[in-house]
């Protein structure tokens, strides 16, 4: 019997994710433990493991779509076995009735199957006759579902989509057309599409001859709809301070000169180890807004205070966060942010590193950039952005004097601290930065 291949769950908060890539086609022999699909959380993707040995039978789910924790993504089993029939309805399937037909019943490994479909960018896998084909009937060959061995478009294909109605394009215009993410379909032309007519559509979406449209990766788009949900649904006022860097840096470099090999201690572990004191003495900065039916029912107060670092990596970024900062010292808070910051940029890190946050620091000091809002990461109640130090002229005791000035801006959530509790946290901040010694009292 043929053995479901299903979502795993990650993470203890985990309920759903999607297969961001199949790392085997339909057909392929699997060893158990072999990389056979990665998964994309609503933070970060994850390789999956082969449950056990034998050929993927079947992939029941398009990549990119949400399937709750549990739910049967695809099939293993032996060559030739059957698979259960709601695996023919692979989202990838057939739309003509011949081919709609012959995937309503089990099919064996080896069979056409339209799961295995040809990537719709790049040069298309097709036979030669169903090159020569499209090309004579001026059919784009990106746009034809490929039902013959490994996803290949087969003459069939072509005549398929021929009755089907699949629009016809010169090169040129099936080419722009693919260039712009447009469907030569959705035109709803009659005749022969031509460079002109690709043209005018693609200037009626508001784009020039030379823009492209690129699909959005799972890691903008959660960034995308993270930040539309933080900005849509939580009222964040925005604190600033400027603050003298002088004692923390001394104090950072006499910790180092300390230490013997081993991590160095950053900017940011002091950072997080002063803001945690601060957050367990303020547990509405350490809390998040409960909500039901679009009304707020209560206030959870964290036991934990878990700061995420906001990690820059290519094509967005990450937060994963340290546990518990109240009750680690420095040397493990540097220890525990060094191998996140590896594992984030190898793509190593697990649900768990980034689930569960209750703060975040966000420092762009290193970019140059001297203040900015930064948006809170919905659930917290709030956010520090850190900007970068200079040295600038200030007055101290009545003469003017050059210090390392650094800019701290401190967006909260209002529904959970008013202005006088979220500046009294602030001025906290900067009163323990530019006297270190006070966090001993």
């Amino acid at each position: 019997m043929a053995t479901a291949i299903t979502m795993p769950k990650l993470g203890l908060t985990m309920t759903s994710g999607s297969v961001k890539e199949w790392k085997k086609k339909v057909g392929d022999t699997v060893k158990k433990g072999e990389i056979l699909f990665v998964v994309a959380t609503d933070k970060l993707t994850v390789d999956s493991e082969s449950p056990a040995d034998g050929v993927l039978l079947a992939i029941t789910v398009k990549e990119g779509v949400d399937v709750p924790v549990g739910g049967t993504i695809g099939y293993l089993g032996a060559a030739g076995e059957a698979v259960p029939a709601e695996a023919t309805g692979s989202p990838a399937a057939p739309e003509s009735p011949k081919a709609a037909s012959a995937a309503a019943t089990p099919r064996p490994v080896g069979a056409p199957t339209p799961a295995a479909q040809a990537p719709a960018s790049g040069p298309v896998a097709a036979s030669p006759k169903a090159k020569r084909m499209a090309r004579e009937k001026g059919m784009d060959l990106s746009a034809i579902q490929g039902t013959g061995p490994r996803g290949w478009v087969v003459s069939r294909d072509v005549l398929d989509a021929e009755e089907r109605g699949t629009a016809k394009a010169s090169p040129v215009a099936s080419r722009m057309a693919r260039e712009a993410g447009l469907d030569l379909a959705s035109l709803g032309a009659s005749g022969r599409l031509m460079k002109a007519d690709v043209a005018a559509s693609i200037a009626s979406m508001g784009l020039g001859e030379n823009d492209r449209v690129i699909p959005a990766t799972q890691m903008r788009r959660i960034i995308g709809e993270r930040m539309l949900e933080s900005v849509n649904t939580i009222p964040a006022v925005n604190y600033f301070v400027d603050v003298d860097m002088s004692e923390l840096e001394a104090l950072r470099k006499r910790l180092n000169d300390r230490m013997k090999g081993g991590v160095r201690i950053s900017v940011n572990d002091i950072l997080m180890k002063l803001c945690a004191k601060l957050l367990a003495e303020t547990p509405m900065a350490n809390a998040s807004v409960q909500v039901e039916e679009g009304r707020i029912t209560g206030f959870v107060l964290h036991g934990s205070v878990n700061i995420g670092l906001a990690i820059a990596l290519p094509g967005g970024l990450i937060v994963p966060n340290i546990k518990e900062v109240q009750n680690k010292g420095l040397k493990e808070i540097a220890e525990t942010r060094v191998d996140l910051v590896e594992r984030a940029r190898c793509g190593a890190l697990t649900p768990d590193d980034t689930m569960g946050g209750t703060f975040t620091l966000s420092n762009l000091g290193m970019s140059g950039i001297d203040n900015f809002t930064p948006i809170i990461n919905p659930p917290e109640a709030a956010i520090l952005g850190v900007g970068s130090t200079r040295k600038k002229p200030v007055v101290v005791e009545g003469e003017v004097v050059v210090r390392p000035i650094a800019s701290f801006c401190l967006s909260a959530d209002h529904r959970l601290l008013d202005g006088a509790d979220a500046a009294a946290l602030l001025a906290k901040l900067k009163e323990l930065i530019e006297n270190p010694e006070l966090f001993l009292l």
